[in-house]
């Protein structure tokens, strides 16, 4: 059984990081976080006790980008990744692993059927 914490975070796609900024850091007030050294720039935004990641994407396709994850998606923190793994497959539902293990966070990422992305992350 998937056991849910929380919804940990909301991430959009973005074709001008410097402009989302502006927007969600100058126009709407959030404060900027620190985000791990991934290898794509972003900002995180601190939106009470959960965060919006904007993940930049200067291709055509921002919001829907191929790769899983990096485009406009839904996060839930679980307590067991290994859980989620498990009932995924029995559903036959396709995943991919995340690989920031290194990072200090073990992720999966799927779609529903509607193709919206979803991440299942526990940080160690």
């Amino acid at each position: 059984m998937i056991k849910l914490v929380k919804l940990h975070h909301v991430s959009f796609a973005s074709k001008d990081l410097s402009a989302s900024r502006a927007f969600f850091g100058g126009v709407l007030g959030l404060p900027e976080i620190e985000r791990p050294g991934f290898n794509f720039s972003g900002a995180w935004y601190a939106l009470g006790d959960r965060q919006l990641h904007i993940i930049e994407n200067r291709g055509e396709e921002a919001a829907t980008a191929s790769r899983l994850g990096r485009s406009d998606h839904m996060a839930l923190e679980v307590e067991d990744v290994e859980a989620v793994r498990a009932a995924l497959r029995k559903h036959g539902v396709e995943f991919q692993e995340g690989g920031n293990r290194h990072l200090g966070m073990e992720q999966i990422f799927c779609r529903d059927p509607d193709g919206h992305v979803l991440e299942f992350v526990h940080y160690e």
